[in-house]
């Protein structure tokens, strides 16, 4: 009868390609075939071998040697030359601890191989052979002298780039990665002790409970870095057999599918990793190592079935977590709590996926809720699932029920939360109301709390406050009372008729009374709600699919009419301000409606859409535009005050109440320096004033406002009007209009230097010529300057006190060489003579620094004899 042939060459690239993920794989094979030589051997004659593995990368080799039973020439021929055929299958029954089963393992070679060499002598024989093969189905058979039973495979590697996988460190991970529960030793490279474990710690006699636990936890926390809160001991030796550890990790994960893991071995060599189906589905926080000869590998040898003995082990290990979990509650119940604590969300989800987990556990697992001001701290936690920015404490169930009032044998009213971030604002109010909530908005908890409601002996009754209302004697919102109450329910009609949603729906408006009283609005939903506002997103995008948009529609009009639901608090301040505005069309109390509206979604937070941010967008532009008006408003106001105070405080002759000051008009020329020289020597020095230029001073970043400022303060004016500057005559102009009849002293060089003729107003006005050459400009402008009645009356009204300038400052102290800088801080503190009688040495030292503090005393006593003098 004809044979099928085959290209040997194109199955080597299907293995490649489609059977095996990675090529490092082939090392895996070969010590899996040495293990169940070696196996056959212990069953045959008792001798107990070792593999080695010999490693040559700068040859391209690798070989792996063992003393298992060896093959003879009709072992190489039926099976070692015949693909698909597996002696260790044939004799597993005999054995169950062999691994081989499909006969194609020795391929794996030929992923990566360009050259395979096998020597070979069958325990009981004499004879040794020699099997070559280079990649292609034919091979060479030869004799060849074997010096003692057992097999030796060498892979020479057919190109550099994967040198790589069988250097020394990666080779000696791939043992302890597929190899490590073998029984067998294999040495890597002459090495003294074995690379793999050999014996587990769960195989261990003699062991205290307390004792396995630990070698449990250290084997973990060494073998797959992690980190362990609870061990659970693996020992199945039923319809199911398994062994090994799991194990609840101290990592916590916060969704739905979160990492696994779990490394399987199949008979003690390494199966598979991460396939988080090997444990019901709610032991999401349940790691382990498992060994198992029930499940049923791939081809490849890198996954399982999912068949009735998978089934079967899944079970039987969620089984085993139920019990040692059960055993800890009954024994040692703190630290069952704590483990309930630290994975509270697990457990949520082990008992939505299991009726069984939560019958047992109902009353253990841990909820959210507010924690009023007078509870101690160590009765919460920090919960990463929900930052309400209060203090969250986590519960049983049983617990909260004895905090509410009423019998235990009464039927109890719940208040509750279960929109998303929904906590944030009713966990305030719960506090300020002295009253609790539970906050289920999470994953699984809306479902699990309303199945406790059903359980035997549970007499509860929900309220979901973020959609409903209470009963009155439970409620946190009550009927708003009074003309406030009444206002502010006007206030919600007005609303009503003018806030909608993107499409149109009505915002449903209702005035409530709650505390805390700075709350001014929550937005209340349901599952209806949170549907439309989903389905208008959609559409308001103009990339959504024809099929979502469809979607969409037609939950638009399932929920027409329905909207949304805001409730105003009537005892909010900005509530009862916005309430006094009757007509909802003026455009600004529309925008604060919006606002209001607006805070609630965000204190919602389950409600934010695109559409809603760009709401609060626009909304937040325009408030900051009115903001920076107020602002610009205020700082206007503010000048405009100081002004008024500076007028009210020039129109009382007398005064004391600071120093007198000259300001004075000039133009901006360095020419005119001589002249400010000589009208400050006057000025300051021999009357006792302070002479402004406005060039010195800079009180207001606008230019004219600058100007406005130093002139409403100044008692004088002093202006030189030689060239008739345009700055000058504006200036001046000011000062002549001004009511409260301030002395003005006009100054004119004796030849203008450009033969400017003086306005018409100016040229019937007395003033005092001068000339810049004059050695003694100061003593002629003070014999001038006194001729000017007002100036005489301005010089005798009472006594003010007598203002020290800088350079006066100076010159009294210029023996200590001060720096600019503590100089200007002297004088800007102590800026006349009576400011220096009241100083103390340890306020002038401060200004001085470390430096000079040691001079202060002198620097005092020195400037009081200004006065004095």
């Amino acid at each position: 009868m004809p044979e099928m042939s085959f290209d040997f060459e194109g199955l080597i690239k299907m293995i490649a390609n489609n059977l095996y993920s990675e090529k490092k794989v082939f090392v895996r094979e070969l010590i899996q075939n040495a293990h169940d030589a070696t196996r056959r051997r212990i069953a045959l004659d008792g001798v107990a071998g070792r593999i080695d593995v010999e490693t040559r990368p700068q040859d391209l080799e690798i070989t792996v040697r063992d003393a298992g039973i060896g093959m003879n020439r009709e072992d190489l021929v039926d099976y070692l030359a015949n693909i698909g055929k597996s002696l260790t299958l044939e004799e597993r029954e005999h054995d169950s601890t062999l691994i081989g089963q499909f006969g194609i393992g020795f391929l794996a070679a030929f992923v990566v191989a360009s050259k395979v060499r096998v020597t070979t002598r069958k325990v009981g024989e004499e004879t040794g052979w020699l099997w070559e093969n280079e990649g292609s189905k034919e091979y060479r058979l030869t004799e060849c002298e074997v010096a003692s039973p057992g097999t030796t495979v060498t892979v020479s590697l057919a190109g550099a780039e994967d040198r790589g996988m069988i250097q020394e460190a990666e080779v000696r991970t791939l043992i302890r990665r597929y190899a490590d529960m073998l029984t067998i030793p294999i040495h890597l490279n002459g090495s003294r002790e074995p690379e793999n474990t050999l014996h587990m710690p769960w195989e261990k006699g003699g062991l205290t409970a307390e004792e396995l636990s630990y070698d449990l936890r250290f084997y973990v926390e060494r073998t797959l870095n992690d980190r362990v809160l609870e061990v659970i001991p693996v020992q199945l030796h039923g319809p199911v057999q398994a062994e090994g550890v799991l194990y609840i990790t101290r990592d916590r994960f916060y969704t739905v599918d979160q990492p696994r893991t779990i490394r399987l071995f199949h008979r003690r060599m390494f199966l598979c990793e991460d396939q988080p189906d090997i444990l019901p589905q709610w032991a999401r926080f349940i790691n382990g190592v498992i060994n198992t000869p029930d499940l049923t590998p791939t081809a490849a040898r890198d996954n399982y079935l999912r068949d009735d003995k998978w089934a079967a082990l899944r079970d039987a290990l969620g089984n085993l977590v139920i019990e040692h979990l059960e055993h800890l509650r009954d024994t040692q119940r703190p630290r069952f709590a704590g483990i309930a604590r630290f994975h509270r969300m697990s457990f949520a989800a082990a008992s939505y996926y299991y009726d069984e987990f939560f019958a047992k556990f109902a009353d253990l697992l841990l909820w959210r809720t507010n924690r009023l001001s007078d509870e101690p701290d160590d009765a919460t936690v920090s919960d990463p699932l929900n930052e309400t920015g209060t203090g969250v404490a986590l519960r049983t169930l049983p617990e909260i029920l004895d905090r509410l009032p009423g019998p235990a044998d009464q039927t109890k009213t719940l208040q509750c939360v279960t929109g998303v971030d929904a906590a944030r604002q009713y966990f305030k109010i719960a506090n300020a109301a002295k009253t609790t909530v539970v906050d289920a908005s999470f994953v699984f908890e809306p479902e699990l709390l309303e199945a406790y409601t059903r359980l035997p002996g549970v007499n509860l009754r929900l309220v979901h406050i973020d959609r409903e209302d209470a009963p009155s004697g439970d409620a946190i919102f009550r009927q708003a009372g009074g003309e406030e109450g009444m206002a502010a329910q006007k206030l919600a009609d007005r609303m009503s008729a003018v806030l909608r949603t993107p499409h149109g729906h009505v915002i449903r408006t209702e005035a409530r009374e709650f505390e805390p009283p700075d709350i001014a609005a929550v937005l209340r939903t349901d599952a209806r709600t949170e549907a439309q506002s989903k389905a208008e997103e959609v559409l308001l995008d103009p990339n959504a699919p024809p099929g979502i948009r469809e979607m969409a529609e037609a939950v638009q009009r399932m929920s027409h009419g329905t909207g949304q639901r805001l409730t105003i608090n009537s005892r909010n301040p900005l509530v009862q301000r916005l309430a006094a505005y009757h007509d909802s069309a003026i455009p600004e109390v529309k925008q604060l409606m919006r606002a209001l509206y607006h805070s609630a979604v965000l204190a919602n937070g389950q409600l934010i859409t695109a559409h809603a941010a760009n709401a609060f967008h626009d909304q937040l532009q325009q408030l900051m535009s009115r903001s920076l008006e107020a602002l610009e408003l205020e700082v206007r106001c503010k000048a405009l005050d100081d002004r008024l105070r500076a007028a009210q405080g020039r129109s009382r002759p007398g005064s004391d109440a600071t120093h007198r000051s000259f300001f004075m008009i000039t133009p901006f020329a360095s020419r005119y320096r001589p002249l400010i020289d000589a009208c400050r020597e006057v000025v300051e020095q021999r009357w006792g004033f302070e002479l402004v230029v406005a060039s010195d001073h800079q009180e207001d970043h606008r230019l004219l406002d600058n100007v406005q400022v130093l002139m409403d303060a100044a008692d004088g004016f002093v202006a030189e009007i030689t060239d008739s500057n345009p700055n000058v005559m504006f200036e001046l102009g000011a000062a002549f209009a001004d009511r409260r009849e301030r002395p003005v002293v006009l100054l004119r060089e004796n030849t203008s230097a450009n033969g400017t003729v003086l306005p018409a107003d100016l040229q019937g006005l007395l003033y005092i010529p001068y000339s810049l050459d004059d050695a003694s400009l100061a003593d002629h402008l003070r014999t001038e300057m006194s001729k000017s009645s007002s100036l005489r009356e301005l010089l005798s009204a009472g006594r003010h006190p007598r203002y020290i300038s800088r350079e006066h400052l100076a010159r009294r102290i210029a023996a200590l060489n001060l720096t600019a800088s503590a100089l200007d801080e002297l004088s800007s503190r102590y800026r006349t003579a009576q400011d220096w009688l009241a100083a103390q040495p340890d306020d002038v030292g401060r200004l001085l620094g470390k430096e000079h503090e040691g001079l202060a005393g002198w620097i005092v006593e020195r400037m009081r004899q200004t006065d004095s003098a």
